[in-house]
């Protein structure tokens, strides 16, 4: 009687295990579909960069932060340049607004933004970047006078679309060693 639930035991655990490693070993359908992607598989090396547009409905000073986005995606270790400029072939584009500005003294951004490969219509990334500027604007009292409050109010908004920007350069860094897989259409 003993061995006969032994053996029972040993069967079910076999059975358990063969059942487990049959459905843990097959790639999930993404991968089936595209294959493994490497971790330092590096799809884009140039990328432009398009004018970005303020949707915040707010007044924002914007002059410079192209560029700016232009020096964050180098940081990250891609050739990057803007649009305008065609200094050669982009092998993708970086289609950016900053769609919120928030905040009394300590500013927050929101930039959303989308990036397209050459050559193909549909994003093969988009999403949003927020950043924080560093000063909380507490500092400051009636005495300071107008234009040095406008001239801080102007950093903090700066500060905080610039670390909105760096957020999206480690983003699109970030896809970019993940293979920045295709989308993929719904199947009916």
């Amino acid at each position: 009687m003993k061995t006969k639930i032994v053996v029972a035991g040993a069967g079910i655990v076999l059975a358990a295990a063969l059942f487990y490693f049959a459905r843990n070993t097959k790639q999930p359908p993404v991968q089936q579909t595209q294959g493994l992607i490497r971790p330092d598989a590096r799809t884009v090396n140039v990328v432009c960069v398009e004018k970005i547009q303020n949707l915040s409905h707010q007044v924002v000073d914007m002059e410079g932060v192209d560029d700016e986005l232009v020096a964050q995606l180098q940081k990250v270790g891609f050739q990057s340049h803007k649009v305008s400029d065609i200094v050669g072939k982009c092998e993708a584009t970086v289609n950016a607004e900053l769609a919120e500005l928030s905040g009394r003294g300590r500013k927050t951004a929101r930039v959303d933004f989308r990036l397209t490969l050459a050559g193909e219509q549909p994003p093969r990334l988009s999403s949003s970047a927020e950043g924080k500027s560093i000063g909380d604007g507490s500092k400051f009292t009636m005495a300071f006078v107008a234009s040095k409050q406008k001239q801080e109010k102007t950093t903090a908004e700066r500060e905080a679309i610039f670390a909105a920007l760096q957020q999206q350069a480690i983003q699109i860094d970030a896809a970019n060693k993940r293979g920045l897989p295709a989308w993929l259409p719904a199947t009916k």
